[in-house]
């Protein structure tokens, strides 16, 4: 099975060979379930919504392997990343894919919307990451892998705010406008057995929404 990715929510998830449709399913709901609670429970306090995020996937049955610090950083965010060599490498390449595809501006225009929680509209580019004005927001970059039927996502969240006309990307900060942008580290484990018994359920409540905030990305 090869690599595949999407975007649910403000999660930008990219799906390492080896992941059975399955799992990418429920992990699939799973953000998405869990990031429309904290986006209900927390509003622009994005500590609070971290942590509302990541008390309803507990609740359905994901447990937490590893929580980091956060930490302010300044430069390109990927460099701050600790993915391997060919995890950032394929995490770069779903990234390019995102913004230069077509058939990927539904996927594109879902991130840019999640993503973004206060912008000078007239400030910002269709394109993903390029913008101006003053804003704020929030978003994952999750890797996902499974061995021996075992789950697990390793995600950085990152939030970010920013004041400058000039600023060029949310995944870059140069210190030539007042930007401030935090990251924290997390690994975050699914226990397959028991979230069987609620993935019906799960995708029940998602499709008695009426609005799906997942979008796959073509063409990797």
């Amino acid at each position: 099975m090869s690599a595949s990715a999407a975007v649910c929510v403000s999660a930008l998830l990219v799906f390492l060979p080896g992941v059975t449709e399955q799992h990418q399913e429920d992990v699939r709901n799973s953000f998405e379930i869990a990031a429309r609670a904290a986006n209900r429970r927390s509003g622009d306090d994005y500590t609070a919504w971290f942590n509302a995020f990541k008390s309803t996937l507990i609740k359905i049955h994901w447990f937490s392997q590893q929580d980091g610090v956060a930490r302010d950083v300044q430069g390109l965010v990927l460099d701050h990343l600790d993915f391997s060599a060919s995890e950032r490498e394929l995490l770069v390449r779903v990234l390019n894919t995102l913004q230069q595809k077509a058939e990927n501006e539904d996927a594109l225009n879902l991130f840019n919307k999640s993503v973004l929680s206060a912008v000078d509209q007239d400030a910002v580019s269709r394109l993903l990451f390029i913008g101006g004005g003053s804003y704020r927001g929030k978003y994952h970059l999750a890797v996902c892998s499974e061995e021996n039927g075992a789950v697990a996502v390793s995600t950085f969240y990152a939030r970010f705010e920013v004041d400058g006309a000039q600023y060029r990307s949310v995944l870059y900060s140069d210190g030539q406008v007042e930007t401030k942008t935090t990251i924290s580290h997390h690994v975050l484990g699914l226990n397959s057995e028991r979230y069987a018994n609620v993935r019906d359920s799960i995708k029940k409540r998602l499709e008695d929404s009426g609005v799906s905030e997942q979008a796959p990305v073509s063409g990797l």
